[in-house]
């Protein structure tokens, strides 16, 4: 089974698909142990490869600031306000604001 490569629908992330699990026997078998751990780390592959590409940092620099497909209301911890001690800001759609409003 090959991994799908980063695929969107319409700007969202694709549903990714479950895996098909074998049936447990009875008994202890490795190569059940075997083919359920192959399962979940290709799945675990495909969710990490259709993500990755939507991960938006939760903090950094002024200049580390995202950019792109943020939300509104989407928060930013920005290390280099408050005198380098750094501030949550906000998305508004438009802009970059901090708690009382202004823009940052």
């Amino acid at each position: 089974m090959s991994i799908p490569k980063y695929q969107t629908y319409n700007g969202q992330i694709r549903p990714t698909t479950s895996p098909n699990l074998p049936i447990a026997p009875t008994d202890y078998q490795q190569a059940y142990q075997d083919q359920i751990n192959n399962a979940l780390r290709l799945y675990f592959a495909q969710l990490d490869n259709y993500t990755q590409g939507y991960a938006i940092p939760a903090s950094g620099t002024t200049i580390q600031r995202p950019t792109s497909k943020l939300q509104v209301g989407q928060q930013f911890f920005d290390t280099s306000l408050n005198s380098g001690s750094g501030l949550p800001i906000w998305w508004t759609g438009t802009k970059w604001i901090n708690a009382s409003g202004t823009a940052v």
